[in-house]
């Protein structure tokens, strides 16, 4: 069976969009799914996106995957990635037939979001713009993306999952259930605007020297605590001397829970950008944590659709005309 947490790091969110096979394009056939190629073109321009995208979301899923795909990590990702945009195809051609295909104005009111969800962080979407995304790209991928979500909720609908399922799932595999969290202090200089708009970029490299200039002072043995509660724009965290308390990774920005849990009790992290401004982040503790069965259930419920998914898909690969 293909790497479950691969699939999960190619199935969630933004990146569900814009991994998804590129069809239009010219170049070598590497791959073709029922008689619809994969180029390598196509190939490589999602690997750029898989490598655009890791820095701007939780972590952990590329973690998850370098740990599985072991020492021969490149060759294997390459690998997982062509598998996935096989998947797709695959799933696609599904949905089609079932007549799963999303209206344009689901279609139009995903890409607004989508577009804003870009749009709010300039450092990302510099890295996708490089990669060459244009609207009717996108427009197309989010219509074949809407289509396979459909799909696999049409799929889910007839799954019926028991209590005793989800209490034999949890005594199986606590260990997934058990959550890191650290304690943490920030001190934030913001590059957003009255407006909530990003300044232009001659006032943001004055911000990030204003940072700098932070981190040397705490460096050099000044307060963190009172340099966040006179200088941190986050005005409420900053009184307390920046105080965040405890959080786990999908709790907050994924560009600052990155940065976070890289950092040991006691250190202070470099200057940290998230679409929010420059941070600095002081980690005070770390623990782990178990969470109850229920406080667990949704996430199970999540965990067996999500194996039965794959399941399936790997019946639709046995069963299918792929030449790769």
């Amino acid at each position: 069976m293909r790497c479950i947490e691969v699939k999960r790091i190619l199935y969630t969110g933004i990146i569900a969009i814009l991994t998804l096979s590129m069809t239009g394009c010219s170049g070598k056939i590497i791959a073709t799914v029922k008689g619809i190629d994969i180029t390598n073109e196509q190939f490589e321009k999602t690997l750029q996106i898989v490598s655009s995208t890791r820095n701007y979301m939780d972590s952990e899923y590329v973690e998850d995957m370098e740990k599985s795909l072991g020492k021969k990590y490149k060759k294997n990702l390459e690998n997982t990635v062509l598998s996935f945009m096989i998947d797709n195809e695959l799933l696609y051609q599904e949905a089609k037939d079932k007549k799963l295909i999303p209206s344009s104005e689901v279609i139009n009111s995903k890409y607004e979001e989508l577009e804003k969800i870009i749009n709010s962080n300039p450092t990302y979407k510099k890295e996708i713009d490089k990669v060459g995304l244009n609207k009717e790209y996108l427009l197309k991928q989010i219509s074949k993306d809407l289509a396979i979500e459909k799909n696999k909720n049409n799929f889910e609908e007839k799954i019926n999952i028991s209590e005793k399922d989800i209490l034999d799932y949890y005594e199986k595999n606590k260990s997934k259930f058990k959550i890191n969290e650290v304690e943490a202090s920030h001190i934030l200089i913001s590059t957003l605007d009255k407006n909530k708009k990003q300044v232009k970029e001659d006032e943001k490299k004055k911000l990030k020297e204003k940072t700098e200039n932070l981190l040397h002072k705490i460096n050099n043995g000044e307060s963190f605590e009172e340099l966040a509660n006179k200088y941190s724009d986050d005005k409420s965290a900053g009184k307390n001397g920046g105080k965040l308390g405890y959080f786990s990774k999908n709790e907050k920005n994924a560009e600052f829970t990155n940065e976070a849990f890289k950092l040991q009790k006691g250190q202070i992290s470099k200057v940290v950008e998230t679409s929010y401004g420059y941070h600095i982040i002081k980690v005070t503790d770390k623990k782990e944590i178990l969470k109850n069965l229920n406080d667990s259930k949704d996430d199970i419920k999540k965990l067996i659709l999500n194996e039965k998914y794959i399941n399936h898909i790997e019946e639709l690969n046995k069963n299918a005309d792929i030449k790769r």
